[in-house]
């Protein structure tokens, strides 16, 4: 329970049943010029100079437990309850932060716009801990990905690539692209505009077709297509393509 009990100079009072403290400190309470008049099973009254109160005996601490007389048995009974208030204390604190007001918002907008099959699934915070996992490790793919597409354009990213929103930089390196369209994804209808630009330059950089470009493009095929252009062998340039199909000509 953390209860502590600050006495400072017990005196003997005339009854003998009655015992006084300057000060006494129960749990978060403080009492002084305190008066111990009854000493009950389960209870203890005492005078103070703020008035009268009644405090549970399981309540004490335990060293005002053995000076009040109650025994070792009680004080050992007060330790493993102030220990149990503690772990329950703990419980209900850990309990009331997965039960935050924001996880509630959040799962009152996934049951309105989630789709039909997935709207009963209750958001725990197990699962939102899985989610999130998932999303960064779908994240550090899509980095390592990038790597490899800069790499096979001949534009070695560095540790940008790494970075949110600066790994455009290298990428736009690889579709020979200036740095400076960066900005123009911050930008609306400009974004739009870089991004089909950006699909169709890197993938005639990796030595693709058009038709990758464009699956870049449909929310559908995007993924399929930036893994097609980070694990597929890079295309003969065309340069030594036109010098082969001379050399056979002149042979």
């Amino acid at each position: 329970m953390g209860l502590a009990a600050g006495m400072m100079r017990p005196e003997l009072s005339l009854a003998t049943t009655e015992e006084t403290f300057d000060v006494l400190q129960i749990g978060t309470h403080t009492y002084k010029k305190v008066t111990v008049t009854t000493k009950a099973k389960n209870q203890i009254f005492i005078l103070h100079s703020a008035g009268m109160s009644t405090i549970k005996v399981a309540d004490l601490p335990p060293e005002l437990l053995e000076q009040l007389g109650y025994g070792a048995a009680a004080a050992e009974t007060s330790k493993a309850k102030g220990s149990h208030t503690s772990l329950s204390a703990m419980t209900k604190q850990t309990f009331t932060k997965l039960k935050a007001p924001q996880i509630k918002d959040l799962q009152k907008q996934w049951r309105t716009s989630a789709p039909a099959g997935l709207a009963t699934v209750d958001l725990t915070p197990n699962l939102l801990m899985a989610a999130g996992v998932a999303l960064l490790l779908l994240y550090l793919l899509m980095c390592y990905c990038g790597m490899l597409i800069c790499l096979k354009c001949g534009h070695p990213p560095g540790a940008l690539v790494w970075i949110p929103v600066l790994q455009l930089i290298p990428l736009l390196r690889a579709a020979q692209m200036s740095p400076a369209w960066i900005l123009a994804y911050f930008v609306p209808v400009l974004n739009v505009i870089a991004q089909i630009i950006w699909s169709f330059s890197i993938s005639k950089a990796r030595g693709k077709s058009a038709w990758v470009g464009f699956f870049l493009l449909l929310p559908i095929t995007s993924l399929i297509a930036y893994l097609y252009l980070a694990l597929s062998d890079a295309a003969a340039p065309k340069e030594e393509r036109v010098v082969e199909m001379m050399t056979l000509e002149t042979a």
